[in-house]
């Protein structure tokens, strides 16, 4: 009976599923055509992202917010929405990477990750 008294009050999410798996500090760099950098990220459990990335070349750092969906999907931008750089893809567990863009100024490349 005890037994199953305490298997029923186990909560039942699986770390494996949902954006829980994904919260937490995240690190990584980026590189492209004209502009590289590394960037910093914190993941809350409802999937909003803040931190910054700061370029190399310019020796300036950005403001970083997004969200990352249950399934990795990822999506920030790094200063201004409409005229800052969009970051998008993928995140597993303990890594992700994707491609950014700053359609404004032509600059674009891809980006890496992993969770810290």
């Amino acid at each position: 009976m005890l037994a199953i008294l305490t298997t029923s009050c186990v909560k039942d999410n699986d770390p494996e599923e949902g954006v829980e798996r994904f919260t937490g500090l995240w690190s990584g760099t980026y590189s492209g055509n004209v502009d590289s950098g590394t960037w910093e990220v914190t993941i809350r459990e409802d999937g909003t992202i803040t931190g910054s990335a700061t370029s190399t070349p310019m020796s300036k750092t950005y403001g970083v917010s997004g969200t990352v969906s249950d399934d990795g999907d990822f999506h920030a931008t790094a200063g201004s929405a409409t005229t800052g750089t969009t970051f998008t893809g993928t995140l597993t567990a303990t890594s992700g990477n994707g491609t950014w863009e700053n359609a404004t100024n032509g600059l674009s490349g891809t980006w890496s990750g992993s969770k810290q």
